[in-house]
């Protein structure tokens, strides 16, 4: 019975917590630049991570290091810059819908890297999803609340495609345990993270700020919580259901990341809600056995 539970557990678990990381990034940017949260969170992430993981140091294999280095830039270092930057310009409901995507990137990545099938039915989630996305973008409507920032929301897309790539990756590393491979994924992007936080004005801005510090608090949230534990109970999900399955936990984040949104007084208009509701249709089907 609880080996049956336990993956929606985890999966409701992270939905809550991502799909919430989006208004919580919102709040850090009130302190901080976008690629200084995306290296901070990874800080916090790698240091509490080896809090409990440093165990798992007997079991890195060099031949482990090219899937290593994919989860740690394309699953952490460029998405956790990316996301933040979108949301400076557009809701953050909105980029939270985009996150949707990660399955179908998911679904082609296998398809066109690693070789896998890819059923005509599949093919049609696919091309939904694609469309729903535009709808989403509504790069033809200049007045809408997007507006000519709608370039931002590919830039949310691509930080999508980039977590695609990387759920693919875990995939290849089942003889890992996952909290092997949050801890050399978060140590390998601490490397750029620190250089980046050591030659901007990270630390200066605590001496002249007096409310930076609830911005902080956010951007410790997202690299303890939303990093290091949702990354290893993420990865322990892989491990025991299956990348798609994994993915499909951004069905519901668009949920948590809207109702997040409207709470703050975002702004949302009717192809929004459209576009979440065709590319989860997409989502759907791709899903379909």
């Amino acid at each position: 019975m609880k080996t049956k539970f336990l993956p929606w557990i985890i999966f409701f678990s992270l939905v809550f917590i991502w799909g919430s990381s989006f208004i919580i990034m919102k709040h850090a940017l009130q302190g901080f630049s976008a690629i200084q949260i995306g290296a901070a969170r990874i800080i916090f992430a790698a240091l509490f991570t080896l809090i409990f993981a440093y165990p798992c140091f007997k079991e890195f294999r060099r031949s482990d290091i090219p899937h290593l280095i994919v989860i740690a830039i394309l699953g952490n270092s460029i998405p956790y810059v990316l996301f933040p930057i979108a949301i400076n310009y557009i809701p953050s409901g909105i980029v939270g819908i985009t996150n949707s995507m990660t399955p179908l990137f998911t679904l082609l990545v296998g398809l066109f890297i690693y070789g896998r099938k890819l059923k005509p039915l599949k093919i049609l989630g696919v091309s939904i999803g694609m469309l729903g996305t535009l709808i989403l973008i509504n790069p033809f409507d200049t007045n809408s609340i997007v507006g000519y920032n709608w370039p931002y929301i590919l830039l949310a897309l691509f930080g999508a495609a980039c977590y695609g790539v990387s759920i693919n990756s875990i995939a290849k590393l089942n003889h890992l345990s996952p909290r092997a491979i949050t801890l050399f994924a978060m140590l390998g992007a601490s490397v750029p993270s620190i250089f980046i936080l050591l030659f901007t004005d990270f630390a200066g801005k605590f001496e002249y700020n007096s409310f930076v510090w609830t911005p902080f608090i956010s951007i410790i949230f997202l690299g303890i919580v939303a990093t290091s534990l949702a990354m290893v109970f993420f990865n322990k999900l892989i491990s025991i259901t299956t990348p798609i399955f994994a993915a499909s936990t951004t069905y519901a984040i668009p949920i948590v990341a809207l109702a997040w949104g409207l709470l703050f007084g975002e702004i949302l208009l009717l192809n929004h809600f459209l576009g979440m509701m065709v590319i989860l249709t997409g989502v759907w089907i791709v899903n379909k056995k």
